[in-house]
């Protein structure tokens, strides 16, 4: 199997190459079924047809790339002018682009299914949801080539922000807010047979991990990132681990007899965003997969809450949580009792997450400042330790 996967990986860095080869010598696409390699081959001509098709007779003239940068996507602000019916229309002058422009970011978000889940969150789920959250313009996959784009709205021209997460304090309100959008979405998708059908692309969250525990040597790099924060993680969580990432794989395959829902499943800190008012709201749905709604409740709550603040509300916060659930209309909504099991079960995600980014090679860019990583590290690390996570998965 080893052999096997070493050979679908060689093949898929060939054809990665390839295509990335002949799009250097590919004219800028006009054609909306067709995925522009990055946001600097955006043309006019392509953005009419996507963002005028529901104004007769609107057209975009010019397109001007602003800026941005490039992390696990390339990430672009786009700057758009109208002729005057485009205008009239107030057709949006400002956008935000991500794609995966270079190589490193077709490898990891393009093998790994994960570009193609995106697409279909924003293009199937999206539209259903009542979020904090940007819309979508576009969100295309091209699958041959691993070739991506979603065009968001510039939520900054509503006076929206994304703080640093290092200095975005939450305070009880903030955490209840962001409670309810979680039980929103999840409660939105609770048991839909929608992921039957235009929602099917979006995996099971074991089989999208183990997807990229073949492609990314993700359990390795856990270690290494468990080993490189040693000092900040509780001893007896330390102590456990070789137990570690085997526990976390139990909890994933403890979904299978859940009820499955819509999860974000990256719900740390630097994922939030507030409005004009100052609530909650949650963005970068790239890792959107499908699920156990404990997975995304543990992560947030430990991730974005003060250590004492989890401890002293979380048990508070999930009542609330049940509570939006049953408004939302779900009708097989867990006991607190039940609830608080499956809670204690699924603290392991949001740590393996962070380990994995702290465990990158020093060649790579890092996935997220080292200082925000550690102090994220720790809070979910005391949270998998203050509940004893991973003995309650060998029960």
């Amino acid at each position: 199997m080893a052999l096997a996967q070493s050979l679908e990986l060689i093949s898929t860095v060939g054809r990665i190459g390839v295509a990335m080869a002949l799009e250097r010598f590919a004219r800028p696409t006009a054609d909306p079924s067709e995925v522009p390699v990055s946001a600097e081959a955006i043309t006019p001509d392509w953005l009419t047809a996507v963002l005028c098709r529901d104004t007769p007779g609107a057209t975009v003239t010019d397109v001007r790339v602003l800026g941005g940068d490039d992390g696990t996507s390339a990430r672009r602000a786009l700057a758009l002018h109208y002729n005057d019916i485009g205008v009239s229309a107030g057709l949006p002058g400002r956008i935000f682009s991500k794609s995966t422009a270079t190589f490193g970011s077709r490898m990891l978000l393009g093998i790994t299914g994960i570009v193609r889940g995106e697409a279909a969150f924003y293009n199937h789920a999206r539209p259903s949801l009542t979020l904090r959250s940007p819309h979508s313009y576009y969100a295309g996959f091209d699958a041959g080539s691993f070739r991506s784009l979603v065009l968001l709205e510039d939520l900054t021209q509503r006076s929206w922000t994304f703080p640093d997460p290092l200095g975005n304090t939450v305070d009880r309100a903030d955490a209840e807010d962001m409670v309810a959008e979680m039980a929103h979405y999840h409660g939105m998708f609770w048991d839909s047979p929608r992921f039957g059908t235009d929602l099917a692309e979006l995996a099971p969250t074991l089989q999208w991990q183990e997807n990229l525990n073949r492609k990314v040597g993700f359990g390795k790099r856990t270690l290494t990132g468990l080993d490189r924060a040693k000092e900040i993680v509780p001893g007896t969580l330390y102590d456990q681990r070789e137990e570690l990432y085997p526990a976390f794989m139990r909890s994933l395959a403890m979904h299978a007899s859940a009820p499955v829902t819509l999860l974000h499943q990256d719900v740390h800190l630097g994922n939030w965003l507030r409005d004009d008012q100052g609530r909650m709201g949650l963005y970068d749905w790239q890792c959107v997969a499908r699920g156990h709604w404990a997975l995304d409740l543990s992560y947030a709550l430990a991730c974005c809450l003060a250590t004492e603040d989890r401890r002293n509300w979380e048990e508070d916060l999930l009542r609330r949580y049940l509570e939006h659930l049953a408004d939302a209309g779900v009708t097989t909504v867990p006991s607190f009792d039940r609830a608080w099991s499956a809670y204690r079960e699924q603290t392991l995600h949001g740590l393996v997450f962070g380990l994995f980014t702290l465990g990158g090679s020093r060649f790579e860019p890092e996935l997220q400042p080292r200082d925000y990583t550690r102090s994220s590290i720790e809070r979910l690390a005391r949270q998998v330790a203050d509940l004893d996570s991973i003995k309650a998965l060998s029960t």
